[in-house]
């Protein structure tokens, strides 16, 4: 056979291998996909390797898959502008901020117009507000107390709680038939010092409950700012690490509300409270928490303030009660709660997430060397007891202050994640 004839079956022989398996070197450069000028779509572009029979890649697939994009804008903490304007004005509408629509007729918001929302002006809904809590009111502002409303819209609708404005929360507030927020408004402080150490309730304008506290030792403080309450749960096994690096693990700690990341409001024992013993956590008694539990929710938010100073050797003969102390005073006297502490410190942005290493565990054991100064002995000169003519079982000189508080003080059972680490 001669060398042209040979050449020529050779090449007949490449021809019909490509139409065979298809040619990756001729297909590398696609056409140009189509772009829709439909703003209700956008593209999603794949590209892949095209595999032969022989298992070898010699080309590359691209799809476009269109996708409807959502008319609700998307909103969360820290942005401003119109949309949130409309969002915190349909939320006072509903009743979950403290501030109402100050206005003859409600604004009508709608999906048309949330990007040009009716012009209002707000006003307090109760007449003296805390002012850490006024601090938290912008009105185009997606401040942390927009943040807690929008955590307690998700809850009542069963939705998934991330403390952020997408689709599902729109739905929720702008229908015909958008929930009103169920619960009565509700504040909590945390204060460091003056020493003790305390945690009081603000709800629907009245500070309603005052209980002694622990916050975090100094190897792991508990953070000062506003934070709203996302998770809720009646008992929990809490495991970490303390702050001289060794583990715990404390099981059935009870009426948790997590606030931010892995801190939170909980019940737990110890031999006195009014003085940081935590990692990070507010810890109280376990028969206060329980009444804390019951006037929460969640979205509360919680202002933890303050830096901890010892009383001086006059003070310590100054007992707190551990008993909670329930109370219908108007806020009109509330500057002594506000004042307390020093102002709020750099304001973290919580994640919605329970992260870092929480417990109610001391990290020094009982601290003895601290009991001196310690402020939470139930003995001594106490007030109290929750709600009605009780008995108070405190020793000591007892100042009965029964109020027949209304409040309820069932807990509410929320689902406990098992092996859940905090």
């Amino acid at each position: 056979m001669q060398h042209g004839q040979k050449l020529s079956i050779l090449g007949i022989l490449i021809f019909l291998g490509i139409i065979q398996t298809g040619c990756g070197a001729l297909s590398r450069v696609p056409l140009a996909p189509s772009v829709s000028n439909d703003t209700d779509n956008k593209a999603a572009v794949s590209i892949s390797s095209v595999t032969n029979r022989k298992g070898t890649t010699n080309g590359t697939s691209i799809s476009i898959t269109t996708h409807p994009v959502s008319p609700y804008p998307s909103l969360g903490l820290g942005m401003s502008g119109p949309e949130v304007l409309a969002l915190n004005e349909r939320l006072a509408e509903l009743g979950y901020l403290p501030v109402a629509v100050n206005a003859a007729t409600q604004p009508a918001i709608t999906l048309s117009n949330l990007d040009s929302p009716p012009k209002v002006s707000f006003a307090w809904r109760y007449g003296a507000v805390p002012s850490e809590l006024t601090s938290e009111w912008s009105e185009d502002t997606y401040t942390e107390m927009t943040r807690g409303a929008v955590i307690a819209v998700e809850h009542v609708n069963g939705l998934p709680i991330d403390g952020m404005v997408g689709e599902a929360v729109w739905k929720a507030i702008l229908g015909q038939d958008a929930v009103q927020n169920p619960n009565p408004y509700t504040y909590v402080l945390v204060t460091k010092n003056p020493a003790p150490e305390e945690l009081r309730v603000w709800q629907a304008g009245k500070w309603v409950y005052q209980s002694i506290a622990n916050t975090g030792v100094a190897g792991a403080p508990s953070t000062n700012g506003t934070f709203a309450i996302y998770e809720r749960l009646a008992s929990q096994t809490m495991t970490g690490t303390n702050p001289d690096g060794t583990k715990y693990i404390d099981p059935g700690v009870p009426y948790i509300n997590y606030y931010d990341g892995g801190q939170a409001i909980h019940g737990f024992p110890r031999a006195s409270y009014g003085f940081p013993q935590s990692v990070g956590c507010v810890e109280l008694p376990i028969s206060n928490a329980k009444v804390v539990w019951s006037l929460v929710n969640y979205g509360t938010l919680v202002t933890v303030e303050g830096d901890y100073v010892p009383p001086t050797s006059t003070q310590t003969n100054t007992q707190a009660s551990t008993e909670g102390t329930t109370t219908s005073k108007s806020t009109s006297d509330s500057s002594t709660a506000s004042g307390k502490g020093s102002s709020s410190e750099s304001k973290s942005t919580p994640t919605g997430q329970k992260t870092g290493n929480t417990t109610g565990k001391n990290p020094t054991g009982n601290s003895s060397s601290l009991t001196s100064n310690t402020t939470g002995n139930s003995g001594g000169n106490t007030t109290s007891a929750v709600g009605g003519n009780t008995t108070d079982k405190t020793g000591g000189n007892t100042t009965q202050q029964g109020t027949n508080s209304t409040q309820n003080t069932s807990s509410k059972t929320e689902p406990t994640p098992t092996n859940d680490t905090n």
